[in-house]
């Protein structure tokens, strides 16, 4: 019998196929020790799941977010602003400014006529009764403003409603013949009728009535009622004066004298 197995192990075809199979192996035991090296290096990973070197994509916030504790930061104003709630203001250079720094115009916010009347609305006074040493004056836009004839710090809305705001008030100093403040020594103090045609005596007597809280008769010995030189349709509301008797001068604004001494020179 082994002779017989000898001879069929020579058998040359069974021969050539033992080599192929032995080939066939030694293929079989390379792929299976590649595959094995990568899976090694590589990790294995459940499917779906993405690999270790991933990463969560993280929240950004927007720029409207803050982080709780993180203080907001108010924007900062342009320079030469104004607060949003309050009138502006220019310098004499007509460069806006806050109007609580030194300027020479103040705006009034609403007003369907840029003329006296709103000037005198604006100070908190009446056109029938003050005249002023202010006027109205265009600023940069086209808006309307108050020009007091100076510089001042702080807003002056309202100001004829405390005491008798004789620096706003117009005045006349015989002396040098000029129109000055009330605030400084003068002859005599301008008021107006509520028209623009001439007045009458009897037109200056009621005017003065009412601007003095006086009757003017009571105070006959100290202060005289004249009614202006002025045309008809003359624009300044000027119409009547109230003037120190003799060579007396005025001290200050008689403008609500009430039961008050004239305030004379002495």
């Amino acid at each position: 019998m082994f002779r017989h197995l000898d001879k069929f192990i020579e058998n040359r075809v069974l021969k050539a196929a033992v080599a192929l199979a032995e080939v066939a192996g030694l293929v079989t035991l390379v792929v299976t020790g590649v595959s094995a090296a990568v899976h090694w290096v590589a990790g294995d990973e459940p499917p779906g799941q993405s690999s270790s070197s991933s990463t969560t994509p993280v929240s950004t916030p927007t720029p409207t977010e803050t982080s709780p504790g993180t203080p907001r930061l108010s924007t900062p104003t342009a320079a030469g602003t104004t607060p949003a709630d309050g009138p502006r203001c220019w310098t004499v250079a007509r460069v806006v400014i806050d109007c609580r720094e030194t300027h020479r115009y103040e705006e009034i916010p609403t007003t369907a006529a840029c003329d006296q009347a709103a000037v005198v609305g604006y100070l908190g006074g009446l056109a029938t009764l003050d005249v002023l040493v202010a006027h109205a004056a265009a600023v940069p836009g086209g808006g309307c403003s108050v020009d007091p004839g100076r510089d001042l710090s702080g807003s002056a809305k309202d100001v004829l409603r405390s005491g008798t705001a004789a620096a706003w008030r117009r005045c006349y100093d015989g002396a040098v013949h000029k129109n000055v403040a009330c605030s400084v020594p003068h002859t005599g103090e301008y008021l107006a009728t509520g028209s623009l045609r001439r007045a009458s005596d009897d037109e200056c007597q009621l005017a003065a009535l009412a601007y003095l809280d006086q009757t003017p008769g009571n105070l006959s010995d100290d202060l005289v009622v004249r009614p202006l030189d002025i045309k008809t349709g003359t624009p300044d509301s000027a119409r009547c004066s109230i003037d120190a008797r003799g060579n007396h001068q005025l001290t200050g604004s008689v403008r609500n004298l009430g039961p008050r001494p004239v305030p004379l020179a002495s």
